[in-house]
């Protein structure tokens, strides 16, 4: 049996457990391994078979965490065939699959000043449609929520100016108080139904960035650099690391450390815990 197809008749069995989001991942990425061997057998995958995949990745220049996804989705639906004995052996024992921490954008806090009082003071400037995802770009900001819970983030989720809502990824469920900020982005009337207008993922990003040149800021931004917005921006402002762990939906606060170690001005603060030996 062809790899590739077994792979997506698992994909569409789980489709409607699976976001979006996830399922565009696991097609793009089998397409990657249909390319590289459109005639795989689920009996030819073994141990030098990853290896050789990971090889023509690395060689046509992709970078460390786009093979990493790649192989991690490989290795996904490999364990589901070795689980009903399309697969045999274990492929993956040998080779390791690991995170690749990259850089992360954020705005500083200087920044996100600026783009929020601009916003708030020139956003007649910019169209309807402008004005919607800049508000919900900014709301992530100061609340941290993701794209995906944005989209789906109901009236009925907001009381008494906090959000009890299920994360659409993880399934876990949240808990953010609104910041002062975030509350004057919220529509003045709510009623059972969604909370912003939020327009598809690609469009979201182009719109984002010309309302943003609108309002004078020229980086590239994106809208999973609001998350990393808010983390820095908590760490910033000295909120221990646990509550924004928490705060974020995080399972592991190794996660959220990720974050710490772009903010100067947190080691700065622990560092001055030298003093105290004076």
């Amino acid at each position: 049996m062809l790899f590739y197809d077994v792979a997506q008749e698992y994909l569409a069995k789980d489709k409607e457990n699976l976001a979006p989001l996830t399922i565009r991942t696991y097609y793009w990425n089998l397409r990657k391994l249909q390319y590289y061997k459109p005639d795989l057998d689920c009996a030819g995958v073994d141990e030098e078979f990853v290896r050789g995949f990971r090889n023509h990745l690395q060689q046509r220049g992709d970078k460390p965490a786009t093979v990493n996804k790649a192989l991690s989705v490989f290795r996904i639906f490999t364990n589901k065939m070795m689980a009903d004995g399309l697969v045999e052996g274990k492929p993956f024992e040998k080779i390791k699959v690991g995170r690749v921490f990259t850089r992360r954008g954020f705005l500083t806090v200087r920044e996100l000043k600026s783009l929020y009082l601009n916003f708030m003071d020139r956003r007649r400037f910019l169209t309807e449609t402008e004005q919607d995802v800049m508000r919900v770009f900014l709301f992530s900001c100061f609340t941290g929520l993701r794209y995906s819970d944005l989209l789906s983030l109901n009236a009925n989720e907001i009381f008494d100016w906090k959000i009890r809502k299920q994360m659409h990824k993880t399934g876990d469920p949240v808990y953010v108080p609104i910041p002062l900020q975030a509350r004057l982005l919220l529509p003045e009337k709510m009623s059972d139904g969604p909370v912003f207008r939020v327009v598809e993922n690609s469009h979201f990003n182009r719109t984002l960035r010309s309302a943003a040149k609108k309002l004078g800021y020229y980086k590239h931004i994106h809208c999973h650099l609001a998350r990393h917005t808010f983390a820095t921006t908590c760490i910033t402002l000295g909120i221990p690391l646990p509550a924004t762990s928490k705060l974020l939906g995080h399972r592991n606060l190794d996660t959220t450390l990720i974050y710490a170690k772009f903010v100067d001005t947190f080691l700065d603060k622990e560092m001055k815990k030298w003093n105290r030996l004076q």
